[in-house]
Parts: C-alpha cells; structure tokens; sequence
C-alpha cells in the first residue's frame, strides 16, 4: 500500500547556471553590438559629429535595452530558482509522506494481524465456553436426578420413623429432627438448582393465575422461619389487598429464598418483616432483616449466580442461587425484584430489605382460558 509520488521536473543544475551567464553575458553583447553598429552607422559610414540623436540612440538600444533584458533575464532567474526550491520541498515533502504511509501501513498490518488473531481466540474460547456450559447443565442435571431418587427414600424412611417418635428418647427425636430439616433443605436446593437449569434451558414455564398473597406468605414463612426455632418474625398485609397474577409455585418459591436469606444474614433473636401492599404497578412484597446489610458495591452483584456476601464466612451457609433464581422467576412472570440497604439506623446491623414486585389480577389478562392453574 502506497501514494503515487508528484513528479514535478526541476530544472538543471547546468541550465541554471548556464542562465546566470546569459544574463550578464547577453546584456554586454548587446550593448557591445548596439553601440558599435550606432557608430558604425551614424560615425564611420556616413562621417557624423556626435550629436544628440546619436547619443539617444545609443543610450535606447545601448544601455536601455540590454539592461531591460538583463532585468528580464534576472526576473526569469528567479522564477526558475523558486521554482527549484518548490520542487525540492516538495520533493522531501513526498518522501517524508511515503515513509509515515509505510509506517502506518506496517503497523495497521500488525494490528489487523494481531485483531485477527485476538478474535480467533475469543472465538476459540468462545466455543469452549459454550461446550463447558453446556457440559456443567448436562453434568448438574445429571447429578440432581441422580440424588433425588435416594433422597426421596430418606425422606420417606425419616417419615416412616417420625411416625413412632415419640417412643424414641429425645436425643434421638431432636437428631431425626435435624436429618429431617437437613434432608428437606437438601431437598430445596437440588429442586432450586433443576429448576434453574430449566429455566437457562427456557424449558420452565410460569403458569400464571391468580395468587392469594396473606396465605401464601403465611406458608411460606411459617415453613421456613417456623424451623428456625426462637427466630421472631410477623406478616403485615394491607386490609383488602387485591389477588396477584403470577405462578402461586414459583412466586412462593421466591419468597421463601427470601426468607431463607433473611435468615441466614441476621441474628436468630433479630425479627423478619414480611408486609404486602398495592403500588402502582402492582402489588409489592418486601422481606426486611436486621442484619449486616449489603455494601453499596455488592447490590449490583446480589442478583448474579453463585455471588455471595460473605463467601469467606464458613459458618453462612448458602450456594449463591437463591437470589439469582427468585430474580429470574420473577422476571418470568413479568415483574421485579430490588434491594435497599441500609434499612435501620445501626450501624452494627443495617439490615436489608428485599422488593418483590408482580402485577395485581386485574392487570392479567380477562381470557377465561388464561385463568388459575394448578401448578
């Protein structure tokens, strides 16, 4: 890649000197010749006294003219020499340009050598990517339909043992209590993570109806914050509060992800607030805690998988999946999820606030056929 350089002729170096001799040269043969045929003609031949004619004559095409032509000559000179100094610097000027083109065009070469090869990398890994993607979907699905079945026959021989109880000694009653609890949120948290692969896969599918939104927070709090024994928590529900249109399964799914996170991030003697109101564009359940809150910084990253606070803890549990999978539900069926932190004045324990935002019944749509379903 190149510029076509301007040729522009200069003229000779003998031609220009050869010139600077003309001038001074060409005047003085003139004059030379101007005068001697003035004298010839006017002196010898015809036996003149110098007279005034005479000399005019002499002084025009003697001395005038010859210094008009040197004038004109010394004129030309110059032209010619501005011409030269113009074609020299045009000359660098061209050359200068064709080095800084060569130079731009070697390295836009790298450049779109090494652009090439970035991208056949990020394609590369791109595709390796994909393929690990989809092999971790594949492996987690596999894993969680391999441990369901055993578990379920735990959680049926847990059952079966709980039946009679009351006849073990109470060690043994509170260590099938804790293998119940333990079991059931082994349980969760293998349907959590099938269902977040379905829902990646596209394959979960709300089934949106209407929603009782007072029983079902009971539920959803007292199987969760129920278990967790000498933690305080209350519901407040505004009087009259219109039915959601949502997926009453997975809307309180999401709530009870909530209510476990409010749990694990909070002091077993700290209250959770569950309250439901109507909004404008729609009907908002909030989960409200009393404890370390959530940095500005990470509110951004809360919602992300597997993102945890406090990763570092061992002692809060948790996989980093519950929040990402109750946004995404949420999403599903058309509303929102948000954070507020800090909630209280304390700086010791701020708290969090959790924002659950679906749309009332009547913003569903009137089709008998998109009425409720069973979930």
């Amino acid at each position: 890649m190149g510029v076509m350089r301007a040729r522009i002729p200069g003229p000779p170096m003998t031609s220009g000197r050869l010139l600077s001799v003309i001038r001074w040269v060409l005047p003085l043969v003139l004059a030379g010749l101007a005068i001697f045929f003035e004298w010839g003609e006017h002196i010898a031949g015809e036996q003149e006294q110098i007279t005034t004619g005479f000399i005019g004559e002499v002084v025009l095409f003697g001395i005038v003219g010859p210094i008009a032509v040197f004038v004109t000559l010394e004129w030309v000179s110059r032209l010619l020499h501005a011409y030269a100094e113009a074609s020299a610097s045009l000359a660098s000027a061209n050359h200068d340009l064709e080095e800084k083109v060569a130079e731009r065009t070697a390295h836009l070469e790298e450049a779109t050598a090494e652009l090439a090869a970035r991208n056949a990398d990020l394609a590369r890994a791109n595709r390796e990517l994909r393929q690990l993607d989809r092999l971790k979907s594949e492996f987690v699905s596999l894993v969680s339909h391999q441990l369901r079945a055993p578990l379920t026959n735990i959680r049926g021989a847990l059952e079966i043992v709980g039946g009679d109880a009351a006849l073990l000694p109470p060690p043994s009653r509170r260590t099938l209590e804790i293998l119940t609890l333990e079991s059931e949120r082994l349980s969760r948290l293998i349907m959590t993570i099938l269902d977040v692969s379905r829902l990646e896969a596209g394959r979960l599918s709300p089934k949106l109806g209407l929603v009782a939104i007072e029983p079902l927070l009971a539920r959803a709090s007292a199987s969760t914050l129920g278990a967790d024994r000498g933690r305080p928590w209350s519901i407040e529900v505004q009087p009259g509060l219109s039915p959601a249109w949502a997926d009453e399964t997975l809307l309180e799914e999401v709530i009870r992800n909530l209510l476990e996170n409010a749990a694990r991030y909070s002091p077993l003697d700290q209250p959770v607030l569950v309250q439901a109101t109507v909004v404008d564009d729609g009907i908002q359940i909030s989960v409200t805690d009393h404890g370390q809150g959530v940095p500005l910084e990470e509110q951004e990253l809360i919602f992300d998988s597997f993102h945890r606070i406090g990763e570092d803890d061992a002692s809060v549990q948790g996989y980093g999946l519950g929040l990402y999978f109750a946004d995404r539900l949420v999403r599903a069926m058309g509303g929102s999820v948000a954070i507020e932190s800090p909630v209280w004045p304390d700086d010791a324990a701020p708290g969090s606030r959790f924002v659950v935002t679906v749309p009332v019944a009547a913003d569903g749509p009137s089709d008998p056929d998109d009425g409720p379903e069973d979930a």
